[in-house]
């Protein structure tokens, strides 16, 4: 019980003393999906950031220019700023269970086999980039 009262008075005094620099009266900030505040595209980073690690590490090996499967219009060069049109066109933005770029990453009839589990940090991490899509 100890430990509980004592958690319950760090968090009090860490919101009410205002701690860090969070606005806790607007609340979060909103995912614009690399939207600027002009409303032009900037860079995406959670897909630079995030997302194309994944990529890179469970795709890659196949989907690049002389592997196994360079006839696919899925083909990474290695550069996120110059890949994510391509995966960008696989994707339903705001419906990530539409979306081609997940169906064949957790399908056991895609070629490469199984990329990632549905219930995977890598899958929920994409499907959270989806969604962010929709928003724009």
């Amino acid at each position: 019980m100890r430990s509980r009262s004592c958690l319950a008075l760090l968090v009090a005094a860490l919101v009410s003393g205002g701690v860090g620099c969070a606005d806790f009266h607007r609340g979060p900030a909103p995912w614009d999906g690399g939207r600027r505040s002009d409303g032009a595209q900037g860079a995406d980073q959670v897909f630079e950031k995030l997302v194309y690690p994944i990529l890179q590490r469970n795709c890659a090996d196949c989907h690049s220019a002389g592997p196994q499967a360079p006839n696919t219009s899925y083909v990474l060069t290695g550069n996120a700023g110059q890949d994510r049109a391509t995966v960008v066109a696989l994707v339903t933005p705001g419906d990530p269970a539409d979306s081609r770029l997940l169906m064949q990453a957790t399908s056991d009839s895609h070629g490469g086999g199984q990329r990632f589990a549905t219930d995977s940090l890598e899958y929920q991490t994409i499907a959270y980039w989806i969604l962010g899509l929709g928003a724009q």
